[in-house]
């Protein structure tokens, strides 16, 4: 089972392999669900889904956009479960091994195609899913989020007590390649499936997503949880927005130039100190008021000490053009330059800095490319989390 959670505390889009009779599904549609089942060689066991949703209905469960293929007894197929009120559905393509949802994540306002796999066994099977999924792809360009049972490894690593197929893995990899896929990392455990005996073990449940939704969406992280009574474990998708409030102080470079800053952080933490008792918080709040209303005063200054300097120099200029300058006056020309450079200067490095500061909020919008590459190298070097206790 996969779920993703489109709204916080909130999973609103669940796909899952089911290989026996509907009884798994009572439990879901109680979460006001809307449900797409595809069952194996394009059939489905159409009197089940029936009567579960006569039962969801009674419940006043808003069963709204449900499909179903043709009727066909069969034990085995793919089910895609959505909350209406999260995801907004506009169509679905169906084949034996995938469900295709395509609708709008409501929050996000995001056309998105959700992809619901289930990978057959056998290599050759794969690699025409591999391509089926491609030629969609191509066929209808958008954003897409990929999840299901893929029944392939990327490294040796995956697998724990069975072999490792290295062209199977290549396959696997060229395809995620080919369409510009990025796996989300998942924390908790590392394999996603086990036997009942537990000496096998794979990582075989993955979420993929393509580089457009990572530029609307690039907080998504991914867990792996306890497997119950399941062979596989069921993997979370969801949004973390990390906040860390805001920062105490933006510091310029050209504060440190500045001869008084020393002595007016030291002036103001002893003020604050003999004023309040409270904890660092509230009293780097108050420095950093001291601090915003010293840089004001100081850049007030220097705007009005700029002009003036700008001005005499002017007037010397004009003396010594007519000969009329003694060597104290060109003396007092030089040094009236040096100190309008060093106020420039000052200006300059807090330009810079900004400049900096818009590069890494902004960034270049024509190096897509790259920073879809650093963003995906974070997102794998970023602890997912850490599971405590089980």
């Amino acid at each position: 089972m996969l779920c993703v959670e489109l709204e916080k505390n909130n999973v609103a889009f669940i796909t899952l392999a089911y290989v026996r009779p509907c009884h798994i599904i009572d439990d879901l549609l109680y979460s006001k669900f809307c449900l797409w089942r595809k069952d194996g060689n394009n059939t489905s066991r159409h009197n089940d889904v029936e009567d579960i949703f006569g039962l969801g209905e009674l419940l006043g469960i808003n069963l709204s956009g449900c499909k179903n293929s043709l009727n066909r007894e069969r034990r085995s197929g793919i089910i895609s479960i959505w909350d209406p009120t999260a995801f907004s559905r506009s169509d679905i393509w169906c084949d034996d091994n995938y469900v295709i949802v395509k609708g709008t994540w409501v929050r996000e306002k995001l056309e998105v195609f959700m992809v619901n796999v289930y990978a057959p066994q056998m290599l050759a099977d794969k690699v025409v899913l591999w391509s089926k999924l491609s030629s969609f792809m191509n066929a209808n360009p958008g954003n897409f989020i990929l999840m299901g049972d893929w029944n392939a490894v990327r490294v040796p690593g995956d697998r724990c007590g069975s072999d490792f197929c290295a062209h199977d893995a290549r396959e696997f990899n060229d395809f995620i390649d080919s369409n510009i896929l990025y796996e989300v990392p998942l924390g908790g455990l590392h394999f996603t499936w086990r036997t009942k005996a537990g000496d096998k073990l794979s990582k075989l449940d993955r979420f993929f997503v393509s580089d457009n939704v990572l530029n609307v969406v690039n907080d998504l992280k991914g867990l792996v949880l306890p497997c119950g009574y399941s062979d596989h474990s069921p993997i979370l998708l969801f949004q973390d927005k990390v906040d860390f409030g805001p920062t105490y102080f933006k510091i310029f470079d050209s504060w440190f130039a500045r001869a008084d800053f020393e002595a007016t952080v030291k002036d103001a933490w002893s003020s604050i100190n003999r004023k309040s008792n409270d904890d660092i918080v509230v009293k780097m709040r108050a420095m950093k008021q001291h601090l915003k209303n010293w840089i004001h005063m100081s850049r007030d200054k220097e705007d009005s000490r700029l002009i003036d300097i700008t001005n005499n120099i002017n007037n010397l200029d004009v003396l010594i053009d007519a000969g009329n300058a003694s060597q104290d006056t060109i003396n007092r020309r030089n040094s009236l330059a040096v100190e309008r450079d060093e106020l420039i200067k000052l200006k300059e490095s807090d330009v810079l800095q900004k400049a900096r500061i818009k590069w890494d909020v902004e960034g270049d919008e024509n190096s897509k490319f790259f920073h879809c590459s650093m963003k995906h190298k974070r997102r794998n070097q970023n602890l997912q989390g850490l599971m405590v206790d089980g």
